[in-house]
Order: structure tokens, then sequence, then C-alpha cells
């Protein structure tokens, strides 16, 4: 573990959940007060009852998230279950994703010169990614995440994947994930999808 990471509390007591801020097909984002550091976070409560991913992938999306450590991927501080739900605690990103912030405030889209600055961050993110074995598969402007100061993150490793899952480098991954409005034409054809490439 680094020096100068907290070490977050791993029980709900210590969270006080305020409004909802997002949700998915099984998970619901809060934002929060880590009680104890008087800290705003974002909890994330997974429904685990309807959730598609067996818990394998659900225990290593959690442990991919905690492992992170790069400026524009968003890591999860600690995740536990509390009841029916897996709790993941991650930074609140205050702007939200660049979907919300296209539909309040730019309905005609970004400038280019903020399309640049944003795909250049979102690119150093799956750098990262792909050099430590993971695909996300699921890059999109809901899934682009703005804090208070202005730094990009990419988050939602809800469809993640790992290239070294068996210890063998594989070879493609032909699993049909992510939102399919944002997928390019060929992959949704029979025999289409994405190569070791």
């Amino acid at each position: 573990m680094k020096m100068g990471r907290k070490n977050y509390p791993a029980s709900d007591s210590d969270y006080k959940l305020l409004e909802e801020v997002g949700f998915g097909a099984s998970a619901t984002v809060y934002r929060a007060i880590c009680l104890p550091f008087n800290e705003v976070v974002a909890v994330k409560c997974l429904d685990l009852d309807r959730c598609n991913s067996n818990l394998d992938d659900i225990r290593r999306e959690a442990q991919t998230m905690s492992l992170i450590d790069h400026p524009n991927v968003i890591r999860a501080y600690c995740s536990f279950v509390v009841d029916r739900y897996l709790w993941v605690v991650m930074p609140f990103m205050a702007e939200g994703s660049c979907l919300h912030i296209m539909k309040i405030a730019y309905p005609d889209g970004f400038e280019e010169s903020v399309i640049a600055t944003v795909l250049k961050e979102t690119l150093k993110a799956l750098e990262y990614l792909h050099r430590h074995g993971h695909i996300h598969r699921d890059v999109k402007a809901g899934n682009i995440l703005v804090d208070g100061n202005g730094a990009v993150k990419l988050g939602d490793f809800g469809v993640s994947a790992c290239m070294f899952d068996t210890g063998d480098r594989q070879r493609s991954r032909n699993t049909f994930v992510g939102t399919p409005c944002w997928m390019a034409p060929e992959v949704l054809q029979p025999g289409g999808g994405y190569d070791f490439k």
C-alpha cells in the first residue's frame, strides 16, 4: 500500500447516504459522507440479487478498482457487503459524467478543444489499464467522469475483462458486453467483434 492512502472503513454505519446521483441496471450510486473523515464520497450499491454477473466477476471488478493507481481511473477506496448489496466506496466526482454535462449544459455537444482534452485523459486511463492487462469494454460518455477540479477519470468496470484471467494471454474477447448504441455496427454483425488488436 502506498504511503498517504487512507484506510476507509468497511461498515455501512460509517457512511451516511445522501442523494442518489446515478443508477444502472443493477446498481445505484449515492453521494455520501464518510463519517470518520467527514469527507464526501460516492457509494455504489450493487444489488447482488439483480446483478447479471456472477460473484467472481463482481469480486474481480471490486479488486481491480481497489488496486488502481492512476489519476485518470476511478479507484475504489474499499468495498463490503450490506444485506444483499455490495457497497463500493469511491471518490465523489462532483461534476458527474460527460453525458450528464452534455445533457445539462452542452446539448449540441462539446467544442473540439474540450473533446480533445477529455479524450487525451481517457486514453491515458486506457493505456494504463491495457498495460496492466485489463480491457474496459464500455468506454462511453456516461463512464467518463469529471471531478470538481476538472480532472477526467474513467469509471464503471462492470464489464471489464482481464486478459490474464487464466494465466495465458487470451487472444480475443467474443462476448457481447457494453452499451449497443455506442458500438460500431460491424461489431454487432455475426462473426463481428474485437480481435487481439
